[in-house]
């Protein structure tokens, strides 16, 4: 669904905005592509009315602007509230309609806004109500076909009202903290200036000496991501098989790099993770392949339509299961038989993909649902399944009765959580005996970024749990997978 903003002097159009609304609501193709936002039917926010319009207008598709005969209240900006609400939009979306109403004398402020917005804006004349409704809908069925839903350069696109002033430093640091160790976008981080960084990244331009962020760049970069772009992920964990019971949920707003953070604290609180004891050989075993998993969550960040501003992605774990969906159908014209064989792979975000292949996160463009497909089987569990709704996208990771059970009942499975441990040492078990590799103290400063007495509080509990055993070569002291 598009977003449409209505705006106008609200006493000259009184009757014309009520008739628009209706004609949204009731007609077939309107109802099916748009929902309209009028302010005098907008319910109370605790929000001041600038405060309100303003948030409402940013989160629009579409503004429609109507003129008439009276310009309206001149606010402290010297500004109408119809002309502040074009501005704001006008800052960072192209899409905007004027209909001009045909009368007999025009105000002088009301002349020069017509001035104003026609080198940049479609605008059209008419005379009654019949007249606009029908203007309304050309336009709008124009805007459809014309492909606008599916805009190509969408995360490309600058956003006017955006400056470097904008850019979280926690968000950017990250970003240079997960680059591959090879990339050359190293040498740039200790620059004084993030403008030039930033540029080079693709995150953003400068124009006419003032950097700005385009779309991608607000969805990593940004310490306020909803300024410019609706952006929000839903995570849940549901009690069960059914979203009947919710045992804990998160609203996300925040940039993309952060809420991979948050999504892997999320996922590895809300499943297991533990080992078989099968004679003298121990395998751990986790629920699910978290390669797999977060493959599926950077897929829906990376490839969602934005553009869908109504909607947000979802992330559902159940006992059995755990969901993706993300707004958006594949982009024309591929299929799902083609992404499960890497064919004719077609980025909807090819900026945001850019960015996200310049870090550890993604090794290579394209192969997403082979990789998610690979780790499931090298876990010994079923092919992802992946499907379209109406409007979006959904993957389904399926849990194996062979794998943990959620009652930590199950014969000859030691759930780690089940022996008091907590996350960071959960993770040191799981990275000596997965990876038949060897930890040292310095190795868990390095990991953690705690303190040499944690770690050896850390090392003595898991040796003691005969999870890990201490070694000890000359005054080398490292710890390894457990023999027993």
């Amino acid at each position: 669904m598009f977003k449409v903003f209505i705006s106008s002097n609200q006493t000259e159009f009184a009757e014309y905005r009520q008739l628009i609304k209706e004609e949204f609501e009731n007609d077939f193709f309107l109802k099916s592509f748009f929902k309209a936002f009028l302010f005098e039917n907008s319910p109370s926010s605790g929000l001041s009315p600038e405060n309100t319009y303003f948030e409402e207008v940013r989160n629009s598709d579409i503004y429609i602007g109507l003129i008439g005969s009276d310009y309206g209240n001149i606010k402290e900006s010297g500004l109408s509230a119809t002309e502040e609400e074009y501005d704001e939009f006008h800052a960072s979306n192209e899409h905007s309609f004027f209909y001009i109403k045909n009368v007999d004398k025009r105000d002088a402020e009301s002349e020069r806004f017509i001035l104003k917005i026609q080198p940049d804006n479609k605008y059209t004349f008419f005379n009654d109500e019949k007249e606009l409704i029908d203007e309304i809908k050309k336009s709008l069925v124009k805007f459809i076909e014309m492909g606008q839903k599916e805009n190509d350069n969408f995360d490309k696109k600058l956003i006017l009202n955006s400056s470097i002033d904008d850019v979280d430093s926690e968000a950017y640091e990250l970003f240079f903290d997960l680059l591959k160790d090879d990339d050359s976008y190293n040498k740039l981080k200790d620059m004084g200036d993030k403008s030039y960084p930033l540029e080079r990244i693709g995150a953003g331009e400068v124009a006419n000496g003032t950097f700005h962020l385009n779309n991608a760049g607000a969805l990593f970069f940004a310490l306020d991501v909803n300024k410019f772009l609706s952006h929000e992920i839903k995570m849940v964990r549901f009690k069960g098989i059914t979203k009947f019971e919710a045992i804990d949920r998160i609203d996300l707003h925040a940039s993309l790099l952060k809420c991979i953070d948050e999504f892997e604290k999320f996922f590895k609180r809300h499943t297991n993770s533990g080992f078989y004891i099968d004679g003298f050989t121990r395998v751990n075993v986790d629920e699910y392949p978290i390669k797999a998993v977060r493959e599926g969550f950077i897929n829906a960040l990376a490839h969602r339509n934005y553009e869908r501003t109504s909607s947000f992605i979802e992330f559902y774990i159940f006992d059995d299961r755990i969901e993706i969906i993300s707004p958006g159908k594949l982009k024309y014209p591929l299929t799902i038989e083609d992404i499960k064989k890497d064919e004719g792979i077609a980025h909807r975000n090819e900026r945001i993909c850019e960015i996200f292949y310049k870090t550890n996160y993604m090794e290579h463009i394209g192969r997403g649902i082979s990789q998610m497909t690979d780790e499931m089987l090298k876990f010994g569990l079923k092919e992802p399944q992946f499907s379209e709704g109406s409007d979006s996208f959904k993957v389904v990771f399926k849990a194996n009765d062979e794998h943990l059970s959620h009652d930590g009942e199950r014969k000859n499975i030691v759930n780690l959580k089940d022996l008091g441990l907590n996350q960071r040492q959960i993770d040191i078990v799981t990275e000596i005996t997965n990876n038949n590799s060897s930890m040292t103290y310095d190795d868990h400063l390095r990991m953690f970024g705690k303190s040499k007495p944690t770690a050896e509080r850390d090392f003595s509990k898991l040796v003691k749990l005969n999870l890990i055993k201490r070694n000890k070569v000359n005054k080398h002291v490292y710890f390894t997978a457990s023999d027993e």
